[in-house]
């Protein structure tokens, strides 16, 4: 949203100098707020979520972005530009909250087979929402080719409405992961049995408490089955489950002062994971890295593209912004066909190998239309085409990118820290999305007519970087079952029994979300149904 305000000589005359045109100093700071907040959004909410689960993590982050994106479009809560920064830094918080907890939830309601199109049609739905702005924005600004009212307002507006969309969807038809209640303290079977349940009658199944069957693989055929009860899953159980049940259920309420201390000693608890030696050097940093890079090429470029169409010239920026936004689609399609058949890891380097160089092609291309502008002649239509292309070709390169580190971040990190993972990796993007838009910012203000090439160039290198951190990840999880432990945990855990080192949801002695080496083989098929249709519910 913010690339096409910045473009916007009304928006820039409102916030920035009376001489937008020569000006916008400040805009830096605009651009940063966003990712400023969503660094703090995507580490709290993502350590937090681990604590109070995905599903409240998710409505927290959607609704706070709505709620400040309609304050910042009103002139009564954001008549300045240091009000506005105030509100695009709150709704970067609501940004940042989301993205940890929808691509766990995505990831732990899904089985190994499909996991990649499932997270993949999650993440294509910033497509949707970038190819509704571009078209918004085309529609609006197009109303007021003299600039004269502040339409920006109205698009700003209209821009919040999604979330509230979202968050209205997500609180009637998304329930909360199973596999969280089984990791947490309290081992809740009860809570897990109802997340599934209400996952099936999602599904269409109907449920029926008088049938004495359980859950039959006949299920989708319109016969009643019995839902899933706390005491099945209990009786898949082993060992010393059943003592820990008991207690779980009598165990008192803590106080308000005792959760909140819990909820700092999870934290703190997830941080020392993350950082332990099992999964510092092949995980959590290279996958920050990656972050990183990617972030930092990916929004310096996605920001500012439309202010670099200006610079350089191009005509009729919404139009082409919205063919920048529309070349997410093969990108993801792509991803979704091929995320699971070729790997991650060769799906993730190709794609940022890719993207680099779209943007060398392009810089080239800026570079020697500035050359020819400062010798008095314009751009021919062939480098408008190739600057239009090869945009367009990072775009696309840049969406599988996403989509598959999306996949690898929600793959890598164990269910106990899985969120908190998203969320430090997450929070590092931040960081490199932050630098992005000071650099960018001051090529853009301060720079010559080289500028805009410069930027391209920088991206391009920071993405080459990034294609060399898939090679030091610990292993490819294409195809192999999430897991829900790193390490050893010397803590008591609500199933009193030590845990091992990278458990697989077919080696581990906690009940999983699927059970599919301890259930019938008739649950076995109805599990794999009810799989095959969750496409309905993501």
């Amino acid at each position: 949203m913010l690339s096409y305000l910045l473009a916007d000589s009304r928006f820039r005359e409102d916030m920035f100098s009376e001489d937008s045109s020569s000006s916008m100093e400040g805009a830096e700071y605009l651009a940063s707020s966003i990712f400023v907040g969503m660094l703090i959004g995507g580490t709290v909410l993502g350590f937090l979520s681990d604590r109070i689960g995905r599903r409240p993590a998710l409505l927290l982050g959607l609704l706070t972005n709505s709620v400040a994106g309609m304050c910042s479009s009103l002139p009564i809560f954001a008549p300045s530009f240091v009000s506005l920064t105030m509100w695009r830094f709150v709704a970067g918080v609501g940004i940042g909250a989301t993205v940890p907890p929808l691509f766990t939830l995505a990831s732990e309601w899904s089985s190994k087979e499909v996991r990649g199109v499932f997270v993949t049609a999650v993440a294509s739905f910033w497509m949707v929402g970038s190819i509704f702005v571009s078209s918004l924005a085309w529609c609006l600004f197009q109303l007021d080719p003299m600039h004269e009212l502040p339409i920006w307002r109205v698009f700003a507006a209209t821009c919040a409405l999604p979330s509230l969309l979202g968050a209205w969807m997500v609180y009637n038809y998304v329930p909360e992961s199973p596999r969280f209640y089984l990791a947490a303290e309290k081992c809740d079977y009860e809570l897990a049995a109802k997340s599934c349940n209400q996952m099936a009658m999602l599904l269409n199944v109907h449920l029926d408490h008088e049938k004495e069957s359980t859950l039959l693989g006949a299920a989708f055929d319109h016969r009643a089955v019995h839902p899933l009860t706390k005491d099945e899953l209990f009786s898949h159980h082993q060992e010393n489950a059943a003592n820990s049940f008991n207690s779980s259920e009598n165990a008192h309420s803590p106080t308000n002062r005792a959760k909140m201390n819990q909820t700092i000693n999870s934290s703190v608890d997830s941080l020392r994971k993350l950082y332990s030696s099992q999964l510092l050097p092949r995980t959590t940093l290279p996958l920050q890295l990656l972050w990183f890079c990617l972030s930092f090429a990916t929004y310096g470029i996605t920001t500012w593209i439309n202010t670099l169409f200006v610079e350089i010239q191009l005509e009729n920026i919404y139009f082409n912004s919205f063919l920048f936004a529309l070349s997410s689609l093969p990108g993801n399609i792509v991803s979704m066909v091929y995320s699971d058949r070729y790997g991650r890891k060769k799906m993730l380097i190709g794609s940022l190998i890719g993207a680099a160089s779209g943007l060398v092609v392009f810089a080239t291309t800026v570079y020697a239309g500035s050359r020819q502008e400062n010798d008095g002649q314009s751009n021919t239509s062939m480098q408008t085409f190739v600057i239009v292309l090869c945009a367009c070709a990072f775009q696309a390169f840049g969406t599988i990118s996403w989509n598959t580190i999306d996949i690898i971040t929600a793959e890598m990190f164990p269910t106990n820290v899985r969120s908190a993972g998203m969320g430090v990796c997450t929070a590092t993007g931040r960081l490199g999305g932050i630098l992005s838009q000071c650099i960018n910012a001051k090529l853009i203000v301060d720079g010559s007519g080289s500028g805009a090439a410069w930027i391209l160039v920088v991206a391009s290198i920071s993405l080459l970087f990034g294609a060399g951190m898939p090679l030091v990840l610990d292993r490819d999880m294409t195809m192999e079952e999430l897991r829900d432990d790193a390490i050893e945990d010397s803590t008591d855990c609500c199933c009193s029994r030590k845990r091992k080192d990278h458990l697989s949801d077919e080696e581990t002695d906690m009940p999983q979300l699927q059970l599919q080496s301890s259930r019938s083989l008739e649950y076995q098929s109805f599990q794999q149904e009810v799989e095959s249709n969750q496409p309905f519910l993501l």
